[in-house]
């Protein structure tokens, strides 16, 4: 990504010193914070925090005719004492850092951000006068993730296994019902695999304080031999895959036992996308997958 124009646009817009975080009150074209002007005494004039289909960037400006060292490859950015290993990428007086949203609460609740480049003599430090406030606001306009539908396992409330969901989550539906005092919404996708086995997914959804950032909570359940028709009998049904809110994709041609491997996407930002495979009796995560492998960017 290359956020220069933007950039130029937004540290050249103040008539005095920037001193706090600042978020634009249109973000119809691009959701971004300007941040406040840092200390003195590196090449860095300014720079924004922009997010874009979920993906958060901070780009920082250079000075004209100076450089960043070590631009290219990995800095450290440090909010609230925690620090973040994140990939750099140099531009034409611009260098760009992939924030992890991991590191938005640490610079939300922080007051200084220090961004150290190796080879680079001094931190960059801005203040995060205003941060909480602009950073929501960016959280709250930026775009939603394109996600392919290709191997997408399509969960749908209409489904005629709907019933079998409700039969199989029944415990968890109660428990949802005495601590929320609401009915939860159901989404449900059977798949049938070769060799007689099926593999069923239900999703509830409801409060975000009940099941976490996405609201959500979605279990997989198998069964060998069990035939193809909606039917409410729990029998055989054993459950074998359960996560916070995700988009389940199937790997093409990739099946230990006969059992697919499955890619699990977050409803929500926060963690990674995560490689489950059949493990014996039930999946296991096997590892992360980069973003890039399903978004294409």
């Amino acid at each position: 990504m290359f956020f220069g124009p933007l950039l130029a646009l937004s540290i050249t817009t103040p008539a005095a010193a920037q001193t706090a975080w600042t978020a634009p009150e249109d973000m119809t074209f691009a959701s971004y914070a300007i941040m406040p002007d840092p200390e003195p005494g590196t090449p860095v004039s300014g720079g924004i925090l922009v997010c874009e289909e979920q993906v958060w960037t901070l780009s920082l400006a250079v000075r004209p005719g100076e450089t960043l060292v070590g631009a290219e490859g990995r800095a450290t950015l440090t909010a609230r004492g925690v620090p973040f290993s994140v990939e750099s990428t140099g531009g034409s007086g611009t260098v760009d850092l992939n924030v992890p949203y991991q590191a938005l609460e640490p610079m939300k609740a922080g007051v200084r951000l220090h961004i150290e480049f190796e080879g680079e003599r001094r931190p960059i430090r801005f203040p995060l006068t205003g941060s909480r406030r602009a950073i929501t606001a960016v959280e709250d306009a930026c775009s939603a993730r394109e996600l392919p539908t290709e191997n997408l396992v399509e969960l749908q409330a209409g489904s005629p296994w709907l019933e079998l969901g409700r039969r199989l989550r029944a415990d968890d539906i109660r428990d949802f019902v005495v601590s929320t005092n609401d009915l939860p919404d159901l989404r449900v996708a059977m798949m049938d695999l070769e060799g007689a086995r099926q593999l069923f997914f239900v999703e509830i959804c409801g409060s975000s304080w009940y099941y976490g950032v996405s609201g959500c909570n979605i279990a997989g359940f198998a069964r060998i031999g069990g035939g193809s028709s909606p039917n409410a009998d729990t029998e055989g049904w054993e459950q074998v895959f359960e996560s916070e809110g995700v988009h389940v994709y199937t790997v093409p041609g990739e099946f230990r036992d006969g059992w697919p491997d499955l890619i699990a996407v977050p409803l929500k930002p926060g963690s990674a996308d995560k490689l489950w495979a059949w493990a014996g009796q039930r999946y296991a995560v096997q590892g992360s997958i980069q973003a890039e492998l399903r978004t294409g960017q």
